[in-house]
């Protein structure tokens, strides 16, 4: 193996409901510290200035890479980072600046940016040049934080419809923001590029040289299902490892295998690995958690892999 992948907890997705609860976050990741398992962890923004702080010090004082992704913050604002009225658009830039404020001071080592909507056909090039401009600006402002920015490429026709998709055409498009900015890096997801009918190992071949973090995340590809899309839906569990997706265990240790198998990209400390489910009210959180964990062990077993 030409690196070893890290193992990281999606916090933020699994604990969803507590998003703009703080101090329940802070529980979470106290009570994830004490599994064993994670060297990194994906959180929410912190907007109180104490509890950054604290997550600050929960992060060094395990020695956790931190992550996290500004898309609820710039979703739930009808913000995109590729709108074509040039006002709109920097307005959603100097909003993730600060964001990446807060981000440095809670102590997070890579910045998860957002993707914006495919505008259609005669629109898209616009679009791409908007977001690239977007790109730069905040890759460029995060630099004096020493943090990496990831932009996360998701399907453009099959569910989710956002501008930066299909990866052949990503890696074309990112290579000279990548040249610019090299502390701009793909962050991939299984989900996105299954979704899209791309093949995973491809799409792990030509992404590979900016691939600083990635996800595990199950979904079902056949449009005339009911539960069809991005829905960050469960994993298999023992002990049968069923899933009505695409996403087997068997599959998770190939994804991790060719991974592995690439040098990490210049600049990238460790890449992380995480499951992606959403919690929704109501659930058993933990078990949610658990869930992922074990899915996740499950994969590095099948690879052979330590984590």
């Amino acid at each position: 193996m030409a690196q070893k992948i890290m193992v990281s907890g999606h916090l933020l997705e699994m604990f969803m409901p507590y998003l703009y609860d703080e101090k329940r976050m802070i529980e979470v990741l106290e009570k994830a510290t004490t599994l064993g398992f994670y060297k990194g962890v994906e959180m929410p923004i912190f907007f109180d200035k104490k509890n950054r702080q604290t997550i600050r010090s929960l992060i060094e004082s395990n020695g956790l890479n931190g992550t996290t992704f500004i898309t609820p913050y710039t979703k739930f604002q009808h913000l995109s980072l590729a709108d074509l009225d040039e006002a709109a658009r920097q307005k959603t830039v100097q909003l993730v600046k600060q964001l990446a404020d807060f981000a440095a001071e809670s102590g997070y080592t890579n910045f998860g940016i957002s993707n914006g909507d495919d505008p259609g056909a005669p629109l898209r090039g616009f679009a791409k040049v908007a977001q690239a401009e977007s790109v730069y600006e905040i890759a460029d402002y995060i630099k004096q934080y020493g943090m990496n920015l990831t932009l996360e490429p998701l399907d453009r026709y099959a569910y989710k419809k956002q501008l930066i998709g299909p990866m052949e055409e990503t890696v074309t498009w990112f290579e000279p923001i990548h040249e610019q900015c090299p502390n701009a890096y793909i962050h991939w997801d299984s989900a996105h590029e299954a979704l899209g009918g791309i093949d995973l190992m491809k799409s792990i071949d030509l992404a590979a040289p900016y691939i600083a973090q990635f996800h595990l995340c199950d979904a079902i590809c056949d449009p005339n299902h009911p539960c069809f899309g991005d829905l960050h839906m469960d994993v298999a569990v023992a002990p049968d490892w069923q899933t009505e997706g695409y996403l087997t265990p068997e599959l998770g240790a190939e994804i991790l295998k060719r991974i592995a198998s690439h040098d990490k990209p210049v600049g990238v400390e460790n890449v992380y690995v995480s499951v992606e489910i959403t919690g929704h009210p109501g659930q058993h959180l933990w078990e949610v958690e658990e869930h992922s964990r074990m899915f996740l062990q499950r994969c590095f077993d099948l690879a052979g892999m330590d984590y």
